[in-house]
Order: C-alpha cells, then sequence, then structure tokens
C-alpha cells in the first residue's frame, strides 16, 4: 500500500468515527482525485460541502465538475 491509499486509509477510519468531519472527507476526496478515483472524489467533496457549505469542499465539487465538463466529448 503507497503513502496516499495509507492515508485513505486513515482517513476512512476517522470518518467512521467521525461522519461529519468536513475537513476529512475534503482531504480524502482530494487523494482520490490524485489517484484519479474521480467519482469518488466528488463524492467526498460533495459530502463535505453538505456538512460545510463555505468550505474547501463546495470549492472542490464546482472545480471538478468544471474540469470533467470541459474533457466531456459530449459538451458542444
Amino acid at each position: 500500500m503507497n503513502e496516499i491509499e495509507q492515508e485513505i486509509a486513515a482517513l476512512t477510519a476517522k470518518l467512521q468515527a467521525e461522519p461529519d468531519d468536513a475537513r476529512a472527507l475534503y482531504r480524502r476526496g482530494s487523494l482520490y482525485w490524485k489517484l484519479g478515483r474521480r467519482a469518488e472524489a466528488i463524492t467526498d467533496f460533495n459530502a463535505s460541502a453538505e456538512i460545510e457549505p463555505d468550505g474547501p469542499g463546495a470549492a472542490a465539487a464546482a472545480h471538478a465538475l468544471s474540469i470533467l465538463d470541459f474533457f466531456n466529448p459530449q459538451n458542444p
């Protein structure tokens, strides 16, 4: 298991005990994004934004979706 996967595992354990930790959700989402696990990243960003609407999760979710829209060949 590499360093990023270890941190994801630690954050997942933390979130099992504290599921409303917006910062941990944002951090785990950022790590998922680095690994190319886009759906999991966006899920965590959205969950973080629900808990803390003015936090970094909301901005990350919006940014991630704009990146995906840019690369979506279905967009005119």
